[in-house]
């Protein structure tokens, strides 16, 4: 399997060959398209290459660029859970389900604004609390995919041998993609950053711990072994094996 990274000011999306064309795993914050841009150029893929873009979820800085992308080839398939229909419509990361960081030392930092001074630096666009969690609403179209369940790539026109998994805990609407061959692109439902403040491979903010490492369970039972967050580098699925369950004390 070809998995090309692209970097972004925050986030990694990914594109993953399939025959000539392409599958696209999120797009990044609405300020990121010149880079996002940019990155495809790098790797000589184009827009008219991409046949889908599988979302893991509704999030600013994983939809920012969905209106943008499939404005560049009309035919592009989105592909997400039906919960994301409403949430993309919109145009801002949920706010009903009650996110939080998952501890003390994440407020602290949260405070110094580590995640606005990262995306200035790398794109000179400011994200104000004004815009924070905000992005360019979505409208469904007849052409995209709603999952309700596991389902097959196969079944969502995609020529590769994985499924689709609902994975909430971070947001209602998480999805990852597990292939058979182990690769996993789980979006926001592990990340490999900020170790430094005890995240212990789970993402900076959570709306339920019990589903999220449940969500960590299934991936296991998938038989995931090489994981692929949207922040920070790949990682065996050993270090979710390791440290499922230990941000539950200590944190809420």
């Amino acid at each position: 399997m070809i998995i090309i990274p692209l970097k972004l000011s925050v986030t990694n999306s990914y594109l993953v060959k399939n025959g000539d064309q392409y599958i696209l795993v999120d797009t990044g914050y609405e300020v990121d398209w010149e880079l996002f841009c940019k990155r495809l150029n790098e790797v000589k893929v184009d827009f008219s290459q991409i046949s889908h873009i599988i979302l893991t979820h509704h999030d600013d800085d994983h939809s920012g660029l969905l209106n943008r992308i499939a404005g560049k080839n009309r035919s592009i398939q989105i592909v997400m859970s039906h919960l994301a229909k409403e949430l993309l419509a919109a145009g801002e990361d949920d706010r009903f389900h009650g996110k939080r960081l998952i501890n003390k030392r994440l407020e602290f930092l949260w405070a110094l604004s580590l995640k606005r001074i990262k995306i200035w630096l790398s794109t000179g666009k400011h994200i104000t609390k004004e815009n924070d969690g905000k992005f360019p609403p979505y409208y469904v179209r007849p052409s995209d995919f709603l999952i309700t369940k596991e389902t097959r790539l196969k079944d969502v026109g995609i020529d590769l041998d994985g499924t689709i998994i609902e994975t909430p805990g971070h947001t209602i609407d998480s999805v990852s993609i597990i292939f058979d061959d182990g690769n996993a692109f789980v979006g926001d439902a592990a990340a490999n950053m900020l170790q430094f403040a005890g995240t212990k491979y789970c993402v900076i903010a959570l709306e339920d711990f019990n589903q999220y490492y449940q969500s960590w369970q299934k991936i296991i039972d998938y038989n995931a072994q090489c994981i692929f967050p949207a922040h920070g580098n790949s990682f065996s699925v050993g270090k979710l094996k390791e440290n499922i369950g230990k941000n539950r004390n200590g944190t809420w």
